[in-house]
């Protein structure tokens, strides 16, 4: 019976000292941020590649077999330089034979002419010798273009990309022959998302990274942007480089950095993506009351996810809201909570 009691006074002394515990000392301890209004600029970076600032698919005009190819790629060409030269044996002679006609007509146009000045000859032949001396000198001129055709030439300063025929193989008009690309300079095709595509108006400058150059930071200016998605839902730009760069060839990998102005949207916020839980397809935020210390689940928008690890939300939430950053999917909706430091805010990039 003794034992009894002691047991029994033993358990209530256990119960009066639980009752007598703070009602959130159990209360899990969570990360509070304060969400801003993005309002400042902010910057995103894409991966990109290298392209030609120029290249061109280089063909004779003529049809023809290909006498020599002076080039190989990798090689560097100024303007003018020969490039490949077709057999020109039937050009050479149709061009004589053009010369010596040429030459006859030429002589019996100059005696009518002297003949006519005399008033020797009818002014109808004095026509018709003028008019057969201007069409075997369209034809003679004819005939030496087409043989300054057989020479291919670089049309500016540039390297050589790729050479698609060689020595004896057949050329024809269309028929690429060789590729080159200039010299003056490579630009950079990124490709941005349709979130960002939204807020091209707001570009205030881009620079690049190449990993050749670490710390240092080449200007961009944007050259075009495409108006029409591709397969992948996203819109080529590109961009070329603002000052020159020793060493930048096309093909290389390199990091472009765009920044931002105003956001689109003056509602706009930032939160932590770690911030968000989704449900049925749509996002949500804890979001907190100082007062009660209790957690509300909010349904948001998200419009787009920023490389710094912030989200960007357009509805749901207001600038200078409290929300829990991180640990969400061991919370419920209503729950306490504690507070684990001070309120924390999202650094914007200015």
């Amino acid at each position: 019976m003794y034992l009894k009691k002691s047991l029994f006074l033993a358990c209530a002394v256990l119960l009066l000292a639980a009752c007598g515990r703070k009602p959130d000392a159990l209360d899990p301890l969570v990360d509070i941020v304060t969400v801003q209004s993005v309002s400042g600029s902010h910057h995103a970076s894409y991966p990109g590649r290298t392209e030609a600032g120029t290249s061109t698919d280089l063909s004779f005009m003529l049809v023809g077999t290909i006498d020599r190819m002076l080039v190989k790629e990798g090689d560097h060409v100024s303007r003018g330089q020969v490039l490949a030269r077709l057999d020109a044996r039937d050009y050479q002679v149709q061009l004589r034979a053009t010369q010596a006609e040429y030459n006859q007509i030429k002589a019996e146009c100059e005696r009518v002419i002297a003949m006519h000045a005399e008033r020797a000859v009818s002014d109808n032949n004095y026509d018709k010798a003028r008019s057969g001396l201007e069409q075997i000198t369209a034809k003679l001129d004819h005939h030496k273009d087409q043989l300054a055709d057989c020479i291919l030439t670089s049309p500016y300063d540039g390297y050589v990309e790729k050479v698609h025929r060689s020595d004896r193989e057949a050329a024809a008009p269309g028929l690429p022959v060789v590729t080159i690309f200039s010299s003056n300079g490579s630009d950079i095709i990124i490709n941005i998302p349709e979130t960002e595509y939204g807020r091209r108006k707001s570009i205030t400058s881009c620079y690049a990274v190449f990993s050749s150059m670490p710390g240092r930071q080449v200007p961009l200016r944007i050259k075009s942007l495409a108006s029409m998605a591709n397969a992948n839902q996203v819109y080529q730009m590109r961009l070329a480089l603002q000052e020159k760069v020793e060493d930048i060839t096309p093909g290389m990998s390199v990091m472009v950095y765009v920044n931002y102005g105003e956001g689109k949207q003056s509602n706009e916020v930032l939160v932590p993506a770690g911030a968000l839980w989704a449900q049925a397809q749509q996002s949500y935020v804890y979001r907190f009351d100082e007062e009660t210390s209790q957690i509300n689940a909010v349904p948001v928008t998200v419009e787009n996810f920023r490389h710094d690890g912030n989200a960007i939300i357009s509805n749901g939430l207001s600038d200078g809201d409290l929300v829990v950053a991180s640990g969400i999917h061991h919370l419920a909706d209503g729950q306490k909570v504690r507070r684990l430091t001070d309120p924390a805010e999202v650094i914007i990039e200015k």
